[in-house]
């Protein structure tokens, strides 16, 4: 079996090089066709070999140590390496890709030196999770699909990070350095606590639940002033990015925080509010018809190492739908009255 494994990564890494031969290539559709999990498997490592590209064509900045290091430790290694290299990176540091950053300078009228300030993106791929710890000490875990971009070192009057997808905070508490997550919709100000914050910028709601502490929110409202508001542990908040409303309310704390766990929890919702979800925890995407199923309400609890053939299994049973897998998508159908 180990074998196997490693013919196929072979093969996958071969195709990415462009030294593939034909037979091989055909071999490896073949093996890609034959199950879910394969295409999921080589979906993630094109995931991770389009991130290190991104590494290639960018240009290295000698001033900046840190984006050094990581240039040094990625680009050393001969090209027959480079896939296995990147994948021992996020097994063993259980950290997000870390993508080249982008630099701002702040010039003053002045005839100062001008200073530069190095922001960093960590990604986390379709299918996959993973944490990091923020220069002030700050822990943060990353859903599927999330970015995040943070500066090397904070400022002193404030901590700002920019976030795309979703995230679990533990801000590290400093009352006088404020922690800011910056979202396409909402600006969500902290000074030390426990929360999670779901704002994915293709997605026309923000949400966020406070665990511990206190959390203030800036948004705008219908009449598009510029509003804050207070959410204390306990509450969640769901803003609509375009109607520019906000409703507070409860949340049952294991749900919002089983992503955290590898847990994938659904508690009566609705088939059309998980579809995202699915699609992102398994790297697949889902074709049905929506206004059949959208509003069928749904309780699954899925954990770490569950396949997605058992997800689908279910969804089957539940929906009475018959499900087929075709190149990365997953196709329901309603079953047959004469079964």
């Amino acid at each position: 079996m180990e074998k196997e494994l490693f013919d196929i990564d072979q093969l996958i890494s071969n195709r990415f090089l462009g030294t593939i031969t034909p037979d091989n290539d055909q071999l490896l559709d073949k093996w890609i066709g034959e199950k879910i999990e394969n295409q999921r498997y080589f979906s993630e490592q094109k995931k991770l070999w389009e991130l290190f590209t991104m590494h290639q064509k960018m240009q290295q900045i000698d001033e900046h140590k840190a984006f050094q290091k990581i240039s040094a430790q990625l680009f050393t290694r001969k090209k027959r390496n480079i896939l296995a290299y990147i994948q021992r990176i996020a097994a063993i540091m259980l950290i997000p890709v870390v993508i080249a950053s982008s630099i701002y300078i702040l010039s003053e009228k002045t005839e100062r030196k001008q200073q530069a300030t190095v922001y960093n993106t960590a990604e986390t791929p379709l299918g996959m999770r993973s944490s990091l710890v923020l220069p002030d000490g700050t822990k943060v875990w990353l859903n599927s699909d999330t970015k995040i971009r943070y500066p090397g070192n904070f400022s002193k009057n404030q901590r700002d990070v920019y976030l795309d997808g979703e995230a679990f905070f533990e801000v590290s508490k400093n009352e006088h350095q404020p922690f800011v997550v910056h979202t396409s919709g909402v600006i969500v100000k902290v000074l030390g606590t426990k929360f999670n914050v779901k704002a994915y910028s293709d997605e026309n709601q923000v949400e966020a639940s406070l665990f511990e502490g206190k959390i203030n929110l800036l948004l705008r409202n219908s009449s598009n002033q510029t509003v804050e508001k207070e959410v204390k542990p306990g509450q969640s908040f769901v803003y609509s990015k375009n109607k520019r409303q906000l409703v507070l309310n409860r949340f049952p704390q294991d749900e919002i925080n089983g992503w955290k766990k590898n847990q994938l929890l659904f508690k009566d919702d609705t088939f059309g509010k998980l579809v995202r979800k699915i699609e992102r925890w398994y790297n697949v995407e889902l074709i049905y018809d929506e206004q059949q199923f959208n509003d069928r309400r749904l309780t699954v609890e899925l954990y770490e190492g569950e396949r997605l053939e058992r997800l689908m299994d279910i969804l089957s049973l539940a929906l009475l739908v018959d499900y087929k897998y075709e190149k990365g998508k997953i196709i329901l159908t309603p079953k047959s009255k004469n079964m």
